[in-house]
């Protein structure tokens, strides 16, 4: 029987590194392989990042799943290539840590030869995570000064952006989308609303620089970007990535560009006037739309949003309507408007009749078993496909290769031959890997349908009771989807047609508001779920 320490490693690479550093993946594997033959240790997983950054963990898929499978005891240490390869903050790198720690794993670093598991290792790697992430401020810093005084100077920073090709960094007019830019703004001048103007352009036939239908936010955005008039803006939202749009900045760069105008200054100055008279803020229904996002399309299958409407009394009544046709119009789908009232009456229903019929939970819950059991077949099926094909592939190459061997004046030839089998051979490994990758996350456990019945008991209550948001992030533990009718004939309208239940109570899925709403109603749950012993393993679809 083997003696040797069963570990796995950890490959992380974003571009910047290999152009600033030179750090490959291969580098990494080839230093890390080395390490363990000589240190007596087996390696039975790879987890490898490619291109992802370091700077949080939600970007990337394999440190997750080694996350994940550190749960398994598979295995009993963690090497990596350098320290800043697991995170560059150190608020990721100390969390890793920690739950290396809770796991009895053992981190090990060959740059800075330290045992991150041990007292002397904790603090090291506490101070060097602290460097890794002022490396990185120090990195995004000195990009952003230098990016700062183009703007001043009137350069473009780079980007897609319609209306313009980006020539030697420069600037030029594309005239085919400069003319969408014109009527875009001809339009806003005419007083037409971003709806209006979405449906005539998209009407038209006209494509984002993506190929896409225009958006109402694609409207908003041309309205808003002073680049059209032949100025640059720069800097104007800080951190967006985190803070999106609540990360504005008061001391943005607005300079005269290098590049030519689209529309003129006058034009601009009556559109802002216009848009800024009709932007007064429409009365808001006081009842929240619970269900957006959660009732699908019936034609399309885009996320429903909330909806307003007149009557013929001054009334307005609350509506769900297709989020595709609220943000691109007629020509992109038809609104499929269900009553808003009707919708939650429905849902609300459904979960009180689960709830006081446990024999129509079990046979939810056997059903969801059940296609949880078979959810993996389709996959195994397809990834027998791909293996075929990959065998047939490789069988070719071969044969071409020993061709080759025994004459070397076919090169030419064959040549082409290869390339084209070679990159079908990289493109099948990897489909293979990631829909390997795909069956790994799939949870076959099937659900405990007396401790969930239990768990609900008090649930619809609770949901009742509770403010606008938690019901949103508690209604999306329970429910998939809600399918609602096509059609909706006269003066009955259209009504629900299923809801799709999966009840994902999964760390993951629980928000920060949900977790504190299940912790009042069954805090023994949320102890089991944080210590990795709740017998409800609930599905995720």
């Amino acid at each position: 029987m083997s003696n040797r320490t069963k570990a796995v490693f950890y490959a992380r690479v974003s571009t910047e590194d290999q152009a600033r550093e030179g750090f490959s993946i291969q580098a990494q594997i080839e230093g890390i392989e080395d390490y363990a033959k000589r240190n007596n240790m087996e390696i039975v997983k790879r987890y490898i990042d490619e291109g992802a950054s370091g700077k949080n963990i939600s970007g990337r898929p394999e440190m997750k799943r080694l996350l994940k499978d550190m749960q398994s005891n598979e295995f009993g240490t963690i090497i990596v290539y350098k320290i800043d390869r697991i995170a560059r903050k150190s608020k990721d790198a100390l969390e890793i840590a920690e739950r290396c720690k809770e796991a009895n794993v053992s981190l090990i670093s060959l740059k800075e030869n330290f045992d991150f598991a041990t007292p002397i290792g904790n603090i090291v790697f506490q101070m060097m995570s602290n460097f890794s992430e002022f490396e990185r401020n120090s990195i995004i810093d000195r990009g952003k000064m230098g990016m700062t005084q183009r703007a001043k100077q009137g350069y473009f920073n780079g980007g897609r952006v319609f209306g313009f090709e980006s020539v030697n960094k420069e600037l030029v007019v594309n005239k085919e989308e400069a003319h969408v830019i014109r009527l875009i703004f001809d339009y806003a001048e005419q007083e037409l609303g971003y709806k209006a103007i979405v449906s005539r352009i998209n009407a038209m036939g006209y494509k984002t620089k993506r190929g896409c239908d225009f958006s109402i936010n694609t409207i908003k955005t041309i309205l808003d970007n002073p680049i059209y008039i032949g100025k640059i803006l720069f800097n104007m939202y800080e951190n967006w990535s985190e803070k999106h749009r609540k990360g504005k900045n008061e001391d943005y760069i607005l300079a005269d560009g290098k590049h030519k105008a689209i529309i003129t200054i006058e034009q601009w100055d009556r559109v802002q006037k216009s848009r800024k008279k009709r932007s007064h803020r429409p009365a808001q229904s006081h009842a929240p739309f619970i269900l957006s996002g959660l009732i699908k399309c019936p034609k399309c299958g885009y996320d429903m949003v909330p909806g307003l409407s007149k009557g013929s009394n001054g009334k307005k009544y609350r509506y769900y309507v297709c989020g595709l046709f609220h943000n691109k119009g007629s020509n992109a789908c038809s609104a499929h408007s269900i009553r808003a009232e009707r919708a939650e009456e429905y849902v609300f229903n459904e979960l009180k009749r689960i709830v006081s019929e446990p024999y129509v939970l079990s046979q939810i819950i056997e059903n969801i078993n059940q296609q949880r059991i078979q959810a993996k077949t389709p996959i195994n099926e397809e990834i027998n496909i791909l293996c075929s094909k990959l065998n047939k592939v490789e069988t070719r190459i071969s044969n071409i290769t020993n061709q080759l061997m025994d004459d070397p004046s076919l090169v030419s030839i064959f040549k082409p031959k290869l390339k084209e089998l070679m990159e079908e051979q990289s493109t099948l490994h990897n489909k293979i890997e990631s829909l390997n990758s795909e069956l790994e996350e799939y949870d076959i456990t099937p659900i405990d349908d007396q401790a969930l019945i239990h768990l609900l008991s008090d649930l619809e209550k609770v949901i009742r009771d509770a403010d606008s948001e938690k019901q949103k992030a508690l209604l999306r533990l329970i429910i998939m989807d809600i399918q609602i009718n096509k059609e909706a004939p006269r003066r009955v309208s259209r009504q629900v047609e299923k809801v799709n239940l999966h009840f994902d109570f999964t760390l993951e899925a629980l928000e920060a508001q949900s977790l504190d709403l299940l912790d009042a109603i069954r805090p023994e749950y949320i102890s089991q779920l944080k210590h990795g012993c709740l017998k409800i393993k609930m599905v995720k679809d």
